[in-house]
């Protein structure tokens, strides 16, 4: 019988070597469903996993809670499982007056005001994207023209966040973040540990700079919420096909080196 993790209820196997992971619902459930042959997985409460195929190579997409702690776990069973490369697709706070609802951002590398970050690696070391696979997202992106924007982000451990945080952030950080989110430092860090590849994409759903607080989409704006789901829609095609063309790239690389 295999060993499954705690937490994803998954085994060697289930999971691919490349994988998106989510705290939304609704990015899971449209990853999931560009995906054939897809095989489920619900573990426990807030994780799900889904692994199928796409033009002809396996791909898994996760679902985890909200928060840097559960995504550490995550990465963690994934890492285990055999999971080499994870792209993270989630939401961020716009710091950069410049940055609107919807506008995508890619994180190049992430302060490190969380603690899970912190737990991996001293304060000092620098929570940095992998930059070949970085670079690789880039240039899909570019050649289907979806716009995004690259550079420093903010992490911190806590959704809703105190305005004497936000004030203290911004005195330090406001001209360096474009945005501040929850994960990307705890994503790298624990990526750069366990010798994984890692970039974290974000999807500007509130605003510093405009007034709009985070969640705010969700409760009161459909036109927001609208603009929202349908940046992630615009994101989702050519980010799962970057993931496969790595996938190949990776492939051939081993298979080069396996005859060299």
């Amino acid at each position: 019988m295999p060993r499954l993790q705690p937490f994803t209820k998954a085994a060697k196997g289930d999971v691919s070597t490349h994988v998106l992971v989510t705290s939304l619902e609704e990015v899971y459930t449209e990853a999931t469903s560009r995906l054939h042959d897809v095989v489920e997985r619900a573990g426990q409460p807030g994780f799900r996993l889904a692994t199928g195929s796409v033009h002809g190579l396996r791909l898994s997409v996760a679902l985890r809670p909200v928060g840097p702690s559960a995504l550490a776990i995550l990465l963690e069973e994934l890492g285990r499982l055999g999971a080499r490369v994870v792209l993270s697709l989630d939401t961020g706070l716009a710091i950069a007056p410049r940055l609107g609802i919807g506008q995508a951002v890619l994180a190049a590398a992430s302060i490190k005001g969380d603690g899970v970050s912190k737990t991996y690696s001293p304060p000092e070391v620098p929570a940095i994207a992998d930059f070949e696979l970085l670079r690789h997202i880039q240039q899909t992106l570019e050649i289907h023209n979806v716009p995004i924007t690259t550079g420093l982000v903010w992490s911190v451990d806590s959704f809703y966040v105190s305005e004497q945080l936000l004030e203290q952030g911004v005195r330090s950080y406001g001209k360096l973040a474009l945005a501040m989110d929850m994960d990307t430092a705890a994503l790298y860090s624990v990526s750069i540990a366990r010798k994984m590849q890692s970039v974290s994409v974000l999807v500007i759903e509130s605003s510093l700079p405009r007034g709009i607080e985070r969640g705010v989409v969700y409760q009161a704006s459909e036109e927001l919420h609208t603009k929202v789901l349908e940046a992630f829609g615009k994101l989702l095609r050519p980010l799962l096909e970057a993931m496969t063309l790595h996938m190949e790239k990776t492939k051939s690389r081993l298979r080069q080196s396996s005859l060299g």
